[in-house]
């Protein structure tokens, strides 16, 4: 069992899906992955697919906002789901306003959704990990350029000498030209907007040493910037913006019997909320700033003995700095270890049953203190194990029996606001009134592969305990935030279902279906109905995918059952500048039932050369049918009363990428 040299350890188990197949998945009952082919068949109004579309159309995957990047998987809420680049997490990786993520699709190579039976190497979420891998320099020199409806880009990669490879890419988003023009030529038809400002970019790089045969060293950088502004004709604005600084080093060594993987990353990510409104006769002010800095460490051995056992030990070592609140007051900060040795021992016979077992152990600190003054306002220290198991029992050469089971931590937690799926939320950690979430989840099914045709069918159940729920989530931007670690709640939730994913592929034609049928809920939150159940946060009862691609046509359609809109019984109390105003709302457990959501997309691909150019062009409309897909709903300060949002109106998408 060897690998190439400059390929890292985790393309191991990709290999066969990504060459053998560019678009059919390759999967198993708790993982599900593809390779860039798979991810840019998918339509989206960027002109091409992205890792979160892809997922976002796989069974047990729930969206939040219609046409952003937010998942729910398996009854977990958005912020329960780990999103990583070559293993090193991205935190708030969402970009243009939630239509895409950060991660420029030129440098993937892969991408997995692991939703059970979790390897040793992944840890602190409870819900899943989306794993997007980068691929390695290309050995002849090349460039690239692009554009579609958001974004301009530029790229180029090659070799430098016969051990050194080199991969650049850099885009930048036009979005405050393009709104100008939309004003000139539609006049009056952007409601109360004024003026909009865009600032959106982001560039990655990659350099690959190749030091042996056998072993090689890489580092890359990713930096992105999202930030836009909002003046209305009243004389009210609004402000957003995140940004994402990450860092890699990575060694790997291929030996006889024994494969080493060593990690060091840098990560910072930060987020700000401004708002200048008029509520009432008073002029109100809101700034709101969230930073998280982690230093991290992983080391990984993989060994293995022939075809039968392996075993992996590995330990993942995390320094981070969380400073979330209001710019201008005394907010604390906290400083976080958190260490994770881990062993995994798998045992296989080949087309027979597979056998993996999971250990894991977390050692977590945390200490509270005010930057101007070092006062110590709190500290703490605990251990928490975790388990997964996964088996596989082949039962016909057709036919396959599989089984999963996971008990996990999660010790970073997301406060979700409005709008729900940008990056714009609330990252925080454990302390003293926040304990680690946790979730208990089994899985059991079927798979089957028939010459052209794929099938698998399977349930899940979970349990969740100490669930974070921020009681003022209903809220665009308040001044509850603030205090946002005396505002938070923590419950449990219940979710199990049913999953279906087939597969067809022939010659040019290839078509696949997903839908799952669940229910979430959540209860024991002191706030919200005396503790009973409630429905979780966009949980739809039926979840409907289906693609269908004939050369170079794709169509895509997307029917999900309407979610329950939830928040305090009959009144709901909105804060600005500490003072609290009620509000009129839907009352009942469950206040207001959103629509269906149904949404066709249409699209259209084509390569060709020009000379020694090699041009491929997307076009393509997302929402054919103009449907009217309402996922929230929001307090209008103006009318003082609440209303329904929708963000992807019919949208046509164009992209145009020539490589030299």
């Amino acid at each position: 069992m060897t690998c190439a040299a400059q390929q890292p350890a985790w393309l191991d188990t990709l290999d066969a899906a990504v060459k053998t197949d560019s678009r059919r998945i390759e999967q198993s009952l708790g993982h599900l992955q593809t390779g860039i082919e798979g991810i840019r068949a998918i339509v989206s109004p960027v002109g091409e697919g992205d890792p979160i579309r892809w997922a976002q159309s796989l069974p047990g995957v729930t969206t939040g906002a219609d046409g952003t990047t937010a998942m729910y998987v398996r009854g977990g809420g958005a912020g329960n789901n780990l999103f990583s680049l070559d293993g090193v997490p991205v935190y708030g990786y969402s970009h243009i306003l939630g239509l895409t993520t950060l991660v420029p699709t030129d440098v993937i190579e892969s991408a997995e959704l692991s939703k059970g039976g979790f390897d040793g190497y992944e840890s602190n979420f409870t819900a899943s990990h989306l794993k997007v891998v980068t691929k390695q320099p290309s050995q002849s020199r090349s460039w690239s350029a692009g554009l579609n409806n958001f974004l301009l880009s530029a790229g180029a990669e090659g070799p430098v000498g016969n051990r050194i490879g080199y991969e650049f890419s850099a885009r930048v988003s036009p979005l405050a030209l393009e709104y100008r023009a939309l004003k000139d030529l539609l006049p009056g038809r952007l409601g109360g907007l004024n003026n909009f400002g865009a600032s959106v970019g982001d560039i990655y790089g990659k350099i690959n040493v190749r030091i042996s045969d056998i072993s090689y060293v890489s580092a890359s950088a990713l930096a992105s910037q999202d930030h836009y502004r909002f003046d209305m004709s009243n004389a009210s604005h609004e402000a957003m913006g995140w940004n994402n600084v990450l860092g890699i080093l990575q060694y790997h060594r291929n030996g006889e019997n024994t494969r080493l993987d060593v990690t060091a990353a840098y990560n910072k990510y930060g987020s700000v909320q401004q708002q200048g409104k008029r509520y009432r006769g008073r002029w109100n002010e809101l700034s709101m700033s969230s930073g998280l800095t982690e230093y991290s460490f992983h080391a990984m051995a993989h060994h293995f003995w022939g075809n039968l056992f392996e075993l992996d030990e590995g330990l993942t070592f995390r320094y981070a700095q969380f400073s979330p609140g209001q710019v201008g007051e005394r907010s604390k900060r906290t400083d976080v270890i958190l260490a994770t040795p881990w062993v995994q021992a798998s045992y296989n016979v080949p087309d027979k049953i597979s056998l993996k077992a999971v250990l894991r152990g977390n050692y977590y600190h945390n200490q509270s203190y005010l930057p101007s003054t070092k006062e110590v306002l709190g500290s703490g220290g605990r251990t928490d194990p975790e388990v997964s198991l996964a088996a596989k029992w082949t039962i016909t050469p057709h036919i396959a029996f599989e089984a999963t089971f996971d008990r996990l931590v999660q010790y970073y937690h997301t406060l979700e606001g409005m709008p729900v799926g940008w990056s714009l939320d609330l990252i925080v950690p454990t302390v003293e009134n926040i304990l680690p979430e946790k979730s208990l989840q089994g899985g059991a099914g079927l798979s089957s592969r028939f010459g052209d045709h794929s099938l698998s069918v399977g349930g899940f159940y979970k349990l969740m305990n100490n669930l974070v729920y921020y009681k003022y989530s209903q809220e665009l931007f308040s001044g509850g935030l603030a205090g946002w670690a005396e505002h938070v709640e923590l419950g449990d939730g219940r979710s199990y279902g049913l999953e279906t994913l087939y597969e067809f592929q022939h010659q040019d034609w290839y078509a696949r279906t997903s839908y799952t049928l669940s229910k979430t809920t959540r209860e024991n939150f002191p706030s919200f109905y005396e503790g009973a159940p409630f429905h979780a946060r966009f949980d739809r009862r039926h979840m409907l995918n289906a693609t269908l691609q004939w050369k170079g046509f794709s169509a895509t359609m997307i029917l999900q059952s309407g979610h329950w809109e939830n928040g305090e019984a009959v009144t709901y109390n909105t804060y600005y500048n500490n003072n609290s105003f009620t509000s009129k709302y839907y009352s009942g457990v469950n206040n207001y039932h959103m629509p269906t959501v149904f949404r066709l997309d249409l699209g259209w691909q084509k390569t060709f050369n020009i000379g020694r150019s090699e041009n491929t062009v997307n076009l393509g409309v997302c929402n054919v049918t103009n449907h009217f897909n309402p996922f929230m709903l929001y307090f209008d300060t103006n009318t003082e009363s609440w209303k329904e949002i929708a963000l992807l109106p019919i949208m046509p998408n164009f992209s145009w990428r020539v490589t030299f």
